[in-house]
């Protein structure tokens, strides 16, 4: 029994500090300020974009969506990050919708899009930043 308790306290020790390492770990910021600045300006850019390239715009936010997920440690296709991630987004339906006109984009030819379907995808995306922890504007 003697021999029991060091092995017993060692186990203990390991799982506090691999639960002391994941709570801590995600806490740590995402993107840098130097990267948030950047991603800002983007989303001013996308903003601004949707009323006159509303495909730029939904294929850069897609993008952005995607750089989001990878950060948040997602793997495989964008498809896949949103099959794993529904979880942690209330919205997921809305940033499908997205990535759909996105797809259409991406594989139709001639697609034409709205300017308000833009602005909703990039709205999508932005919420999803937000619901990250994300400060976008």
């Amino acid at each position: 029994m003697d021999s029991l308790f060091p092995l017993l306290a060692l186990v203990l020790g390991i799982l506090i500090i691999g639960f002391l390492y994941r709570f801590f770990a995600r806490r740590r910021t995402l993107f840098t300020p130097r990267e948030l600045s950047d991603l800002q300006s983007r989303f001013d850019d996308l903003e601004k974009r949707v009323y006159w390239d509303p495909r730029h715009a939904v294929m850069e936010g897609d993008k952005l969506l995607d750089l989001l997920l990878r950060k948040r440690g997602y793997k495989g296709t964008l498809g896949d990050k949103l099959k794993k991630a529904h979880k942690h987004f209330p919205q997921v339906q809305e940033l499908w919708d997205a990535h759909k006109i996105r797809n259409r984009i991406a594989h139709e030819l001639d697609v034409r899009v709205e300017p308000r379907e833009a602005k909703r995808a990039i709205t999508a995306y932005k919420t999803a930043y937000r619901q990250s922890g994300v400060d976008i504007r």
